[in-house]
């Protein structure tokens, strides 16, 4: 009976899962989510990019929690190399439980072209599996990332996600976190010394735009408070983060209006 119930989790929350093009597999940072996502500016999990500008190596990881069910946690751990001359990285990502997993794993490569422009592109391979269906279903996709830096305190970016994609497998099965294509322009810009803002404008398939905005201040060097929205729903989050070399600690909540309270935690170390 208790399995039943398991198998029947993911069908009760579908409509609520999905809508709004939410991807329950790529979830971002918990730094980012604690500024309302804005994941083209600010997480490498979607922009690769974004590796490329790190100052370090770096271990990630982080676990979203949605509405406190545990059978809609998802788990990301990630390794960052960057280099002068070509950065490389991997992440794994997995969402769900052991009736109904979705996994992932991403290999991704970054070259700054010049002092202004970066490039970077992301291979990946999803998968699903579940007791719901007999044959296995996966996709491969592909994603480009494009960071331009002006001047020093301003980082516009670029992400398409998720396109060119391929799926594998049994092709009558419809996986919306596989399918789902994303496009985001964004900015990230510190407008004065410890003070970040950053928004973003989406298209993501379902929806022919949207939007979210975040601010992280700084009042301590190793301190961060955080807070931003995500729309349609509006969707406010709050973050914190502490840093204590080599490691910085980041937590986030998001609420929404209907479903209630998210949560996440975040760990990197860096080398």
């Amino acid at each position: 009976m208790k399995n039943c119930l398991c198998l029947l989790i993911p069908l009760f929350f579908y409509p609520y899962i999905h809508v709004r093009a939410v991807n329950n597999l790529r979830v971002a940072d918990v730094r980012s989510i604690g500024m309302g996502g804005n994941e083209g500016v600010s997480s490498a999990l979607f922009n690769p990019s974004l590796i490329a500008l790190h100052a370090n190596n770096r271990v990630c990881m982080n676990y979203f929690n949605r509405y406190g069910l545990k059978e809609l946690g998802a788990f990301s751990g990630s390794l960052y190399l960057p280099s002068s001359i070509l950065s490389f990285g991997a992440d794994f990502s997995t969402f769900g439980y052991d009736a109904y997993r979705e996994s992932q794993l991403r290999l991704l490569s970054a070259k700054q072209l010049n002092g202004q422009w970066t490039l970077g592109v992301g291979f990946q391979y999803a998968f699903l599996q579940t007791e719901l269906f007999e044959d296995k279903t996966g996709q491969l996709s592909t994603d480009i990332g494009l960071t331009f830096a002006p001047v020093d305190e301003l980082l516009i970016g670029v992400l398409i996600m998720n396109l060119p994609s391929v799926q594998l497998g049994d092709k009558s099965v419809e996986v919306k976190d596989f399918k789902t294509y994303f496009i985001q322009i964004g900015v990230n810009w510190e407008v004065i010394n410890h003070v970040f803002i950053v928004c973003t404008v989406e298209n993501n398939g379902e929806q022919v735009a949207t939007g979210a905005a975040g601010i992280e201040y700084q009042p301590f060097t190793d301190f961060s408070i955080r807070t931003g929205i995500k729309g349609n729903p509006l969707l406010p989050s709050l973050g914190i983060g502490y840093c204590f070399s080599p490691f910085t600690v980041d937590a986030a909540i998001v609420y929404h209006p209907v479903l209630g309270m998210s949560s996440g935690i975040g760990l990197q170390f860096a080398f």
